[in-house]
């Protein structure tokens, strides 16, 4: 055997005998994700993308899915086994959906979908129309009980967080509840709010951040107040504690990723998340970086989440359409 076959020999067997991880990453990285740019979901990806190549040494680059739920974007991990398809998800995709639309999801979530890492919380707020005489959410809530009698909410679709919000929210006031979809994401849900076919929207604190002087906020989720919305009290101190679902953003890999690369992606995710780019980045729309301890901490606590919308699912479903 010539000198260079054996060479290349050898190079073969020392790179079969490394581990997944210490190979990984040799390649370009695509992560996906499951709605149009603007809203958190994107904002997170592209933090993160911009910090994990820096981490990793590879590129990474954007993938927009929508659709569906978020199904789309899931569906793109499904059949990946060696970690260069990656997905950020949210409540929303790889919490709610895997419940309230379980009939849609033509694979196995669970036996395909692995979570890395959480990556982030976005606060909502509370908003109404510029219009809206009410200054406070109780006061809003009270017109509504000697109007209309019912709380109708603007929303891209049904089946997210905002809508077992709302049911909540309208449950405090003896309220009625309906929701207004337009496809159109959050430029379509402020335009419904203004033109009055809705009269309350949820929506994150990075899209309400870009949207200033489009609507009126009566309150923000989350535990404290927000520096973009400094005079606009929480939801506990205005008189609603517990109502306010987070809004995480998280990582998420096939479920036939090795062990290993999942480690490595952890490990990388939770690093450049916390650079200083990063961090400066987040703290630009008062989202709050939160990475998890462990994957299996991460899915753990989306176990318990899913427990929750498994119980509201049949008022979720039942909500009429205006």
């Amino acid at each position: 055997m010539g000198v260079k076959r054996w060479l290349q020999a050898l190079l073969l067997v020392l790179a079969t005998a490394l581990p997944a991880s210490a190979q990984y990453p040799n390649k370009p990285i695509r992560l996906v994700i499951p709605f149009p740019p603007g809203g958190s979901t994107g904002y997170a990806a592209k933090v993160l993308a911009d910090e994990l190549q820096k981490v990793l040494g590879q590129p990474v680059t954007l993938d927009v899915k929508p659709g569906n739920f978020g199904i789309n974007a899931l569906g793109e991990l499904v059949g990946q086994s060696d970690g260069y398809t990656l997905m950020v998800g949210s409540v929303i995709t790889n919490s709610m959906t895997p419940v309230l639309h379980r009939q849609d999801i033509k694979f196995d979530y669970d036996k395909e979908i692995m979570p890395i890492t959480r990556l982030a919380d976005f606060p909502s707020v509370v908003m109404v129309s510029p219009s809206a005489p009410a200054n406070t959410v109780k006061d809003f809530l009270n017109s509504l009980k000697s109007g209309s009698g019912k709380l109708t909410l603007g929303t891209d679709f049904i089946g997210t967080f905002v809508d077992v919000d709302t049911i909540m929210l309208a449950k405090t006031a003896g309220l009625k509840v309906a929701y207004h979809p337009n496809p159109n994401g959050a430029t379509g849900v402020l335009a419904d709010l203004v033109a009055g076919k809705s009269n309350i929207a949820f929506l994150n604190v990075a899209t309400a951040s870009a949207n200033v002087g489009k609507f009126k906020p009566l309150a923000v989720t989350g535990a404290r107040r927000l520096a973009n919305f400094a005079a606009v009290p929480t939801m506990t101190e205005a008189g609603y504690a517990g109502i306010g679902t987070s809004n995480w953003q998280g990582l998420f890999a096939s479920r036939h990723t090795p062990a290993d690369v999942v480690q490595r992606l952890h490990e990388a995710a939770v690093k450049a998340m916390n650079s200083a780019e990063a961090k400066a980045a987040f703290d630009k729309v008062n989202a709050a970086i939160t990475t998890s301890e462990t994957p299996a901490k991460f899915a753990s606590e989306i176990k318990i989440e899913m427990a929750t919308w498994q119980q509201l699912l049949p008022e979720v479903l039942a909500l009429p359409q205006e």
